[in-house]
């Protein structure tokens, strides 16, 4: 008997545009049977965008996977005695306090092992990635989905979905990605940028950066006089006014560099590594002069990520033009669907 279909939709809900993916595992493969995205003008009409996309996506499944992020999600990084993995949540719980700046009554724990060293006296100890999220905030997630009709499955964290999209690109492409290697994978959407270091796939470090497309927006439409409206459309789509527009945009991304640079000084100092390659996700990812300016602050190879590459793709319920398109702003969706 065949092994059973399964399909799930992996949902990013940014602050501007929401992308849904649908993964279907068939025997070995990972295929993409659906795909939408729609612009969304603020938080109040992401419910109606939602269900809207759903509507037009003709998704064969109502299996949904989403993520949180934001000031409602915390990363510490802690150390702990050496211990077995089944009592690390136990001991995580009975310290949260001490690392996180919420009632740990209120919130969402998970924690993982992600590596181990020594303490002052040399003894061993578990370096620890500890992820807290608001409860309020992940009820409220599941309660808008479900009001929608749709069964949510499971609630992420942004960032830990661009390493499970990672892991899947690794899988699907075996041999590309070298053994050992240290990488980055940094999303920019409107109003934040996340971002991963990855060492041999595990997560070594995750942040948040409260930085984004938006600001570009904004400092394009101070250059130029223009409204909003038009600096986005000009960020789209620069034309002959390409040059003005990088050069509006220089500090900004800039600004954002440095802070991810901080984020790479932070990893190399704990971990005794060094990252060797960036790769940028999200809708800002499309800018033409994006790779150029951030490999230039970082002086290290930078490229925009393709995490569809690989995965096969069933065209006869997907818009393949538009989906290979917009490819790079689909890496948390992706990696929704692949951990779920």
């Amino acid at each position: 008997m065949l092994k059973q279909r399964k399909s799930i939709v992996g949902l990013d809900i940014g602050s501007s545009c929401i992308k849904a993916v649908e993964l279907t595992r068939d025997k070995y493969d990972h295929v993409i049977t659906g795909y939408a995205q729609v612009d969304v003008q603020n938080e109040a009409a992401r419910q109606d965008a939602i269900a809207e996309l759903m509507r037009v996506a003709k998704f064969r499944t109502k299996r949904i996977a989403t993520a949180v992020s934001g000031k409602n999600v915390v990363f510490r990084y802690i150390s702990l005695p050496e211990m077995g993995e089944d009592k690390l949540m136990q001991a995580v719980r009975l310290d949260a306090d001490k690392y996180i700046p919420f009632d740990v009554n209120d919130v969402e724990l998970d924690a993982q092992k992600i590596g181990m060293g020594t303490d002052a006296t040399g003894r061993a100890e578990m370096k620890v990635l500890l992820v807290a999220a608001k409860r309020t905030v992940v009820a409220d997630h599941s309660r808008m989905l479900t009001e929608l009709g749709l069964q949510p499955v499971a609630v992420g964290v942004d960032g830990f979905a661009l390493g499970n999209a990672w892991e899947l690109g690794d899988m699907v492409n075996p041999g590309i990605q070298d053994p050992g290697r240290t990488v980055a994978l940094i999303d920019i959407g409107a109003t934040k940028a996340s971002i991963n270091i990855l060492r041999d796939n595990v997560s070594c470090f995750a942040r948040e950066v409260p930085m984004g497309g938006q600001d570009l927006t904004n400092a394009i439409a101070r250059r130029l006089g223009v409204e909003p409206g038009q600096a986005e459309t000009l960020k789209r789509d620069a034309g002959d006014q390409l040059g003005v527009v990088q050069e509006a945009c220089g500090q900004v991304l800039e600004d954002l560099g440095n802070e991810v640079n901080l984020s790479f000084d932070f990893f190399e100092n704990q971990f005794d590594g060094e990252v060797q390659e960036v790769w940028l996700t999200g809708g800002t990812a499309l800018l033409p002069f994006l790779e150029e300016s951030f490999e230039k602050i970082f002086e290290k190879r930078t490229k925009t990520w393709n995490p569809i590459e690989g995965l096969k793709v069933r065209a006869d319920n997907v818009d393949v033009e538009a989906l290979n398109q917009l490819a790079p702003q689909l890496a948390v969706a992706i990696g929704l669907a692949a951990a779920s």
